[in-house]
């Protein structure tokens, strides 16, 4: 029997026991947290080059480029998942980056690239592009150009790389350094009231919403509130000189050497409308600091009889799913690729047409083929009496369909546009009748981010008719939000939408069973003052239900482990993004 002495101490050893069990454990969580904190925001590995017997490629290479990436997306910033889901997409289809070197010596010397080259860029020299984006690099192997703003590299802003940061960035192999240009500024502005607002650093504008024509700061003659040029000839090519001569000095200065890849800003305006004597400086000064310039976006695919100084990059929208991205490459390159299903016994329940379909989760994403409406039939025919609910989440510029169909060509279609919804219908060898229209209760957005493209071609008189924006416009980041339930019964079909009943539909047709039909397709938008073309939609439609008499005919949803172990990747992402943002 222990002593009262004895027991204290033998109590005393065990709470020393729990305190250092306790203290070991924490030290271990914070060791393992440490890891992975260091593997997110610092570079631990280098790149490994591509060996030269696997350089077979004599025709081209594809281009693309990051605006730039945070942790969860944005309308501005594509989320890191969903990059490191596109990478490694292209990487498991063989696509292997190329650095500039490769690019020069492809054009120049004719050396061949591997059998499916990948120039990849980022914009801006955005630090959270680097954070970001850092581990996939370096789990694929891959190598990116962070094109960067001269006159950024002695700023105090956070938000941008700095010269030590970018040269342990390079001296990694993973990275290598381009130009945007020394500066962004924007000249020739008007607001929506068509008012003269001059010239103003893009960090100094104080409503980008309200700016309805700009150009960049290299794109054109300064002009006044007539749109005549307010400088003669030579004070433009001085001014414009004087740009690229600053931004020399400051890469020397910090680099000791100019980056070799340029991208101008505004993209597309070389060579294409520009004020000939404009242009013919701008191509001198490129000519003579850079040895490769990406001029044009809109294209992926750089060809070899394509001119190493008017190369083409594509800027990945950040609402592009993979599909969207795969599908833009395949119709640029002209060569096949594989399309990523999700998941493979749910997309089997689905007959695709006219584009592909991502079947994940609680989640269907239709990606159409260029210019044509993709839809998708469920398999199983439907009685004549069911419900079937959903989200409609694809973008607001757009047009999301639901048919449902009898036999032959004749059906019902509810057509979501432009935040209207349409309803119709079809009999046999019959044109499609509009039975009605509803206004939806008008979606609320604002800010730079939902930002519309702007106008770099325009006169004066394009700058008094005022916005540019029709009003049933909106941006083309913008998504749906409406939730849609269908119930049918024999021949009256019964809308609502956002809790809102709408008037029942009388079939023009009688079935046993009918065809669940989902699609989408694009909406063309007003493209005459700017570069905007994106001829392929995606329409998203999420927590998918059908139920006849009670009982669910057809739902999508992960099973309780898949949900629960997406939570705990969730929880320990979040922790991981804090101790970035914090520390």
């Amino acid at each position: 029997m222990l002593s009262h002495s004895g027991e204290s101490k033998f109590k005393h050893h065990k709470k020393d026991r729990r305190k250092a069990v306790r203290a070991i454990i924490q030290i271990a969580a914070l060791a393992f947290l440490s890891v992975i904190i260091i593997r997110s925001v610092f570079i631990t590995d280098t790149f490994d080059p591509l060996s030269e017997d696997k350089m077979i490629n004599s025709e081209g290479f594809i281009a693309l480029s990051y605006f730039g990436v945070d942790r969860s997306g944005s309308p501005k910033y594509i989320s890191k998942d969903e990059i490191r889901k596109q990478l490694t997409t292209l990487k498991e289809q063989g696509f292997e980056t190329i650095s500039q070197q490769q690019i020069i010596d492809f054009y120049q010397k004719g050396k061949p690239l591997p059998e499916k080259a990948l120039f990849l860029s980022f914009e801006d020299g955005r630090n959270d592009s680097s954070i970001f984006s850092q581990r996939t690099l370096e789990k694929l192997n891959y190598k990116a150009t962070m094109f960067t703003y001269a006159d950024k590299m002695s700023t105090k802003d956070t938000k941008f790389l700095k010269p030590n940061h970018l040269s342990q960035m390079i001296k990694s192999g993973y990275w290598e350094l381009g130009s945007n240009g020394y500066r962004l500024t924007y000249i020739n502005i008007f607001n929506h009231k068509g008012q003269y607002l001059g010239e103003i650093e893009e960090n100094r504008v104080p409503n980008k919403t309200s700016i309805e024509y700009y150009n960049h700061y290299l794109m054109d003659f300064l002009r006044d509130e007539y749109m005549i040029p307010k400088e003669t000839r030579a004070e433009m090519e001085k001014r414009i000189s004087s740009d690229y001569r600053l931004m020399n000095s400051i890469y020397k200065k910090h680099f000791g050497k100019m980056p070799k890849a340029y991208a101008i800003m505004h993209a597309n305006s070389l060579y294409n409308d520009m004020h000939p004597s404009v242009e013919s400086v701008n191509e001198k000064m490129i000519k003579e600091n850079f040895a490769i310039h990406f001029n044009r976006e809109l294209n992926s695919y750089n060809s070899k009889e394509d001119n190493i100084y008017n190369l083409k990059r594509l800027q990945v929208a950040p609402y592009w799913p993979t599909n969207h991205l795969l599908m833009k490459i395949q119709n640029d390159s002209k060569k096949s690729l594989d399309f990523v299903p999700g998941d493979k016994k749910t997309s089997s329940r689905w007959t695709v047409t006219n584009g592909v379909g991502e079947f994940d989760q609680d989640k269907i994403i239709l990606t159409s083929k260029p210019g044509e409406e993709v839809r998708a039939t469920l398999n199983e025919g439907l009685p004549s009496s069911f419900t079937a609910s959903f989200d409609l989440k694809g973008n607001v510029m757009g047009k999301q369909t639901v048919y449902i169909q009898g036999s032959g060509q004749e059906y019902v279609k509810l057509a979501l546009e432009k935040n209207k919804l349409f309803a119709y219908h079809k009999k046999k060898q019959e044109a499609e009748k509009l039975i009605f229209s509803q206004h939806l209760k008008e979606i609320k957005w604002s800010g730079e981010d939902y930002a519309f493209n702007k106008a770099t071609n325009y006169d004066y008189l394009d700058t008094q008719e005022g916005s540019r924006i029709h009003k049933d416009e909106y941006p083309s980041t913008l998504k749906n939000d409406h939730h849609l339930i269908l119930t049918l019964d024999k021949t009256s079909l019964k809308v609502e939408i956002n809790n809102q009943s709408l008037p029942s539909i009388d079939l023009p047709f009688g079935n046993s069973s009918y065809s669940l039909i989902l699609g989408g397709s694009n909406i063309a938008q007003q493209t005459v003052h700017e570069a905007y073309s994106d001829n392929i939609y995606d329409s998203i439609i999420e927590d998918v239900t059908i139920q006849t008499e009670g009982k669910n005919v057809y739902t999508v949803s992960g099973s309780r482990i898949e949900t629960l172990l997406r939570e705990i990747s969730k929880i320990g992402s979040n922790v991981v993004d804090f101790f970035i943002d914090t520390f």
